[in-house]
């Protein structure tokens, strides 16, 4: 039985002997964020983060990764010349797999060391046509923002994919998967314009969606956006034709005596009822998943959600005002109601819907 030999140990990199000033010139355009991982076509252009700008989060980005002090890999704003290969030597010195001779690497780490102790911005006075702009509300207005990929972040990001899929390779765990790359065709046939980190910026990591509960999707909504009433169709059809039978045993009026309007009041009553019981089931759906609610579901009605809607559900964020406006919504939506089977609809004044508001209040207090 033939034995599957390990692939061999990869070849040290070949390091060429560049002018000291070349590499001078070219640690003081590094930068983080080059303007042509959005279009090599762009200007050349970039900005580069300064140490400080580091912070402590936790998720992974090109700052983040600066605050846990972690060292990213820089690259050129535009290739020309040996500027490619210097920055291809430039980051193997900083991960230690440079071949340069000892006394060359310490002097040229100096260098690039003081060179990279600031944050700069290069060819950043005026956004080019060819960047992608996205607009962002903020303060009442909007911010134009062009999205740039940090070459560096996609290196760590890749090698440490790698590090954990051949580890699996070699230790099978059902507990851990293996994380899948795509192929994401950057720069054309040149992907060298776009930077020195490209190839890593060509492998995006591959995630599934989780599959999408729909008990979880309306208990959040309920909790964003409250509940929205819904009119009980069977009882306002039995309104309609209470009306209707009224208009048609008294002249086309409906009589304002106190049997009449008792009447009347009872099927209004009906229906405030049911639609604030469907504000108060909505309410017992969120308290029985509290532990789905952001914050534990404190408020139970998140802040953003309408002020009527909020109430609906949740008697105790109601002020002193909300019946009125309830009852003022309810009769409208009453009012407005459009049955489309070709029988009468609703013909209120609007002294009749000021009627309906009031009995609906009643409801509400």
């Amino acid at each position: 039985m033939a034995r599957s030999k390990k692939p061999a140990a990869p070849e040290p990199p070949v390091w060429v002997s560049l002018p000291h000033e070349l590499y001078a010139a070219t640690c003081a355009e590094l930068v983080t964020f080059s303007h042509k991982t959005v279009n090599s076509n762009a200007p050349a252009g970039g900005i580069r983060l300064a140490p400080e700008q580091g912070l402590k989060l936790p998720y992974v980005s090109a700052r983040t990764l600066l605050g846990a002090g972690e060292a990213l890999a820089l690259d050129y704003p535009a290739n020309a010349g040996k500027t490619a290969t210097a920055v291809k030597q430039l980051n193997q010195l900083r991960e230690g797999s440079a071949t340069a001779p000892a006394d060359e690497a310490e002097r040229i780490l100096a260098t690039l060391t003081e060179a990279t102790a600031q944050g700069t911005q290069i060819g950043t006075d005026k956004v080019s046509l060819r960047a992608r702009q996205l607009l962002l509300p903020k303060e009442g207005g909007y911010v134009a923002v062009t999205p740039l990929t940090a070459g560096g972040l996609n290196r760590k990001l890749r090698a440490r994919v790698r590090q954990h899929n051949d580890h699996l390779k070699e230790t099978p765990d059902d507990s851990r998967r293996r994380i899948p790359f795509a192929v994401f065709g950057l720069g054309g046939s040149n992907p060298q314009n776009v930077g020195s980190l490209v190839r890593d910026m060509q492998r995006p990591l591959v995630f599934f969606a989780p599959p999408e509960n729909r008990q979880v999707k309306a208990i959040l909504a309920l909790h964003f956006q409250g509940v929205r009433i819904r009119l009980p169709r069977p009882l306002l059809r039995a309104f309609r034709d209470w009306c209707a039978d009224c208009r048609r045993r008294h002249g086309g009026l409906i009589p304002t005596n106190m049997a009449t309007r008792d009447e009347e009041i009872v099927h209004i009553r009906r229906i405030a009822r049911v639609v604030l019981a469907q504000g108060e089931a909505a309410r017992q759906r969120l308290l029985a998943h509290l532990d789905v609610l952001p914050a534990g579901g404190s408020p139970l009605v998140a802040a953003e959600a309408a002020p009527l809607n909020r109430g609906l559900v949740d008697p105790e964020l109601r002020d002193k005002d909300w019946p009125r406006t309830f009852a003022l919504h309810l009769a409208g939506l009453i009012a407005d109601h459009r049955f489309g089977d070709g029988q009468e609809e609703f013909q209120f004044e609007q002294a009749d819907i000021h009627e309906l508001q009031a009995m609906i209040e009643e409801v509400a207090r």
